[in-house]
């Protein structure tokens, strides 16, 4: 019987998720640098524009890296693709840097100074 990576407690470190979701998490170390570098801005919500102004390159060059990031990790989205990347960052050790994202800008931070009646 083969031998399976196990945690501590002796469960599965990716137990509980989707099969293709865990089969992509096993197949990262797969990427190139490029690759995994365009697979983390992926995981921040950064559409192919953004990734290609972030990583000085072209539109056309970014899609391939995103295409070959889906076709190595067996995925059939960019949505799968950041699920993973979220994923491998919740899992990876504390202290572990992680850039804020696109997400993160001040136009969704909770404003309590605000007397915009609009606001929430």
């Amino acid at each position: 019987m083969p031998e399976t990576a196990e945690t501590a407690s002796g469960v599965a470190p990716f137990a509980g998720l989707p099969p293709p979701l865990a089969a992509a998490l096993r197949l990262t170390s797969t990427l190139s640098p490029r690759e995994g570098a365009a697979f983390h801005l992926l995981g921040l919500g950064y559409d192919n524009r953004s990734i290609a102004r972030e990583m000085g390159l072209s539109e056309r060059t970014v899609k391939r890296h995103v295409s070959a990031v889906l076709a190595k990790l067996g995925l059939e989205s960019r949505l799968q693709a950041g699920l993973v990347a979220l994923i491998m960052h919740s899992t990876s050790p504390a202290g572990a840097p992680w850039p804020e994202g696109r997400m993160a800008g001040p136009r969704l931070a909770a404003d309590t100074t605000s007397t915009d009646p609009h606001m929430c």
